[in-house]
């Protein structure tokens, strides 16, 4: 991992270690990480006057929308040019459906070709996830 002073010059650069019959390469972590926001996610408790009305909200969460991405300590999120490995999905059976497996296959083989795109294939990806159900099938 690359080590930056508080002005963002880079103290310490990797060497990466002899591999048998290979030479030398750097290993660099991307790890995955999605979240869901909702339109009616806010703080449900406050203040108020006694003399104010109350002020009517919608029920439920409402629609959301997840945003799933590749993140590297090196170079942030995963892109290459205008080329992203960000997906925005619509959440819900009236918009694009819900995120599966399939389609995080499809994102995790789509930043696979940006990674080697942006490091021309000099350096090797080491692709993390966490444990969330769907990406154990």
């Amino acid at each position: 991992m690359f080590i930056y002073d508080n002005d963002g010059n880079i103290q310490y650069r990797p060497k990466g270690f002899p591999v048998a019959q290979a030479g030398r390469f750097r290993l660099i972590l991307v790890t995955h990480d999605e979240s869901t926001f909702y339109a009616n996610n806010c703080h449900k408790t406050g203040w108020s006057h006694s003399s104010e009305k109350a002020t009517p909200q919608p029920k439920g969460k409402g629609p959301s929308l997840m945003i799933s991405d590749m993140l590297m300590s090196e170079w942030g999120r995963l892109q290459h040019g205008d080329n992203k490995a960000r997906v925005i999905f619509k959440v819900g059976k009236n918009q694009d459906g819900y995120f599966s497996t399939l389609d995080l296959l499809k994102q995790v083989e789509h930043s696979i070709d940006i990674f080697d795109d942006k490091t021309n294939g000099f350096t090797t990806g080491l692709f993390m996830f966490d444990n969330a159900p769907s990406h154990q099938k």
